[in-house]
């Protein structure tokens, strides 16, 4: 039988799930498909786009076409903050979606207060994908054991114009 603390927390997955893959957002807030494309990779927006000198969009944008030219669909996590860190407002998926190339499906800026890291890797846990970031996410390990797999994290920079992978895509 499981214990109590087992069953709060599966129910508390289960409505983070819900709020997350359904759209069930705020009116004109754009939430993830239900469930991700076969060829699906998580990317950690907001960390990726820091891959070159500073917070770029053009970087993440072209780490987004590189792993397209590999034949994966990304599917973007954000900060809330995302916008004020690039331009001093906030940004939403629609509003980002036509800057880094990615249908508004596959975007998700998190809601205030909610930890990206979290909403992350239990999508990347739910449905078994990777995560393109050089965040180690050492703090969420025992309750996301999927990220201590081995290829589960990848890792990257943005060098001389070009992607530089740590870790096999």
């Amino acid at each position: 039988m499981l214990s109590d603390t087992v069953l709060g927390t599966l129910g508390l997955l289960g409505v983070l799930v819900l709020l997350l893959f359904r759209n069930l957002g705020r009116k004109g807030k754009a939430r993830l498909a239900e469930v991700p494309p076969e060829n699906a990779i998580l990317v950690d927006g907001s960390n990726v786009m820091h891959w070159g000198d500073g917070a770029s969009v053009r970087t993440l944008s072209r780490v987004l076409r590189d792993l397209e030219a590999k034949g994966y669909a990304p599917i973007v996590f954000f900060d809330a903050n995302v916008g004020y860190v690039l331009d001093d407002c906030y940004y939403n998926e629609t509003r980002l979606a036509p800057l880094i190339g990615v249908p508004r499906e596959h975007i998700c800026v998190v809601d205030k207060g909610v930890v990206a890291d979290e909403a992350i890797l239990s999508f990347a846990t739910d449905f078994g994908l990777r995560v393109v970031t050089n965040d180690r996410y050492r703090d969420w390990r025992v309750t996301f054991p999927h990220a201590d797999q081995k290829g589960t994290l990848i890792g990257g920079t943005w060098r001389q114009g070009s992607v530089v992978w740590r870790g096999k895509l």
